[in-house]
């Protein structure tokens, strides 16, 4: 099977062919990021045809689901597990712990990091949502042919860690960019207190 690393080394005019059509053509319906949004679609709408109470979404679901399973976990670890990016993420977890679905506290290890729990109520709201969840994956992995299945969830998989990975690089290089600006910050603070000093001495 062709993994994203070999897709990434091909030549850019057989990706285009793969992403796009054939040649030059664009066709919509065969580029794969207009059928993973369509698909995401898909999924929502079964989501709320399952009849969720209380305006309960798929993706506040899914954020329920990950402090679930990583008690504790800091805003983020929950930005690289559910791929929610981090202003949303903050936005959906103040009115989360404005409902008391969550608490959020100093964490042990960094104080300037938020720790991020269930309540009772969250754990509580999670639980009545799992069946709608597990409607959603059942229909999803239905309306393919059940050969197919497996290699679905591979390919899901497969992308996911890519969205990691770009994660990871992104963060780094952020990391790297402030140590530089700090670095040539204090290079030009150490500058002019030479010159200010020489300054003084000339005088």
């Amino acid at each position: 099977m062709t993994t994203l690393a070999d897709a990434a080394r091909r030549p850019e005019r057989t990706a285009a062919r793969d992403a796009g059509g054939r040649g030059d053509t664009f066709r919509l319906s065969e580029s794969p990021s207009h059928l993973l949004r369509r698909a995401e679609q898909y999924a929502a709408e079964i989501f709320l045809k399952a009849g969720m109470s209380d305006g309960v979404t798929l993706r506040q679901t899914v954020l329920l689901a990950a402090i679930a399973e990583a008690e504790g976990a800091s805003q983020s670890d929950l930005v690289r597990a559910t791929g929610v990016d981090r202003s949303t993420l903050a936005e959906m977890m103040a009115r989360m712990e404005r409902k008391g679905l969550i608490t959020r506290s100093a964490a042990e290890d960094d104080g300037r990091a938020k720790s991020v729990s269930l309540t009772r109520q969250g754990r509580d709201r999670l639980e009545g949502a799992l069946p709608a969840i597990r409607q959603v994956d059942a229909a999803l992995l239905s309306s393919l042919p059940r050969n197919k299945r497996s290699s679905f969830r591979q390919t899901l998989s497969l992308l996911a860690e890519a969205a990691n990975e770009a994660h990871f690089t992104e963060i780094e290089e952020l990391r790297k960019a402030r140590k530089a600006a700090k670095t040539r910050k204090s290079a030009r603070r150490t500058v002019k207190r030479k010159k200010k000093r020489n300054r003084k001495k000339s005088r």
